[in-house]
């Protein structure tokens, strides 16, 4: 007889982020005129579509199953510096914290082997 693992509700939690990230990708790549404002008082409009492009990595990487792990590191570095940003802006850093819990904890219960420890032999083989 096969036991199968009760899969946690919170397990697909990570779309959220991952979708909000790719929507704000594209708003930035179009440049409306409340995104350049807003960017322009940030001091960083000259990097809008850098920005973009390197969120749309970052999503990619993380949708795409070999690369995941990475996508992973690069999506919450990603939201790193948008907490940093918001900080050093004097701007509520509460979205972007939002954003990297939801992630952590959907990558937790959708992707439990990522918060396991590797041995030697597993990370030669991966």
């Amino acid at each position: 007889m096969i036991k199968t693992q009760k899969k946690s509700k919170w397990r697909f939690i990570w779309v959220i982020p991952i979708l909000l990230l790719t929507l704000t990708a594209i708003i930035e790549l179009l440049g409306t005129e409340a995104l350049i404002k807003e960017m322009t008082k940030k001091g960083m409009s000259h990097m809008l579509n850098l920005l973009a492009l390197l969120k749309l990595i970052c999503v990619f990487a993380f949708l795409i199953p070999k690369t995941r792990r990475i996508g992973f590191l690069l999506c919450t570095a990603y939201i790193g510096g948008i907490i940093a940003s918001n900080w050093m802006t004097h701007e509520p850093p509460i979205p972007g914290i939002v954003l990297q819990t939801l992630l952590w904890i959907g990558a937790y219960f959708e992707f439990p082997d990522y918060f396991k420890p590797l041995n030697k032999q597993q990370a030669i083989n991966e």
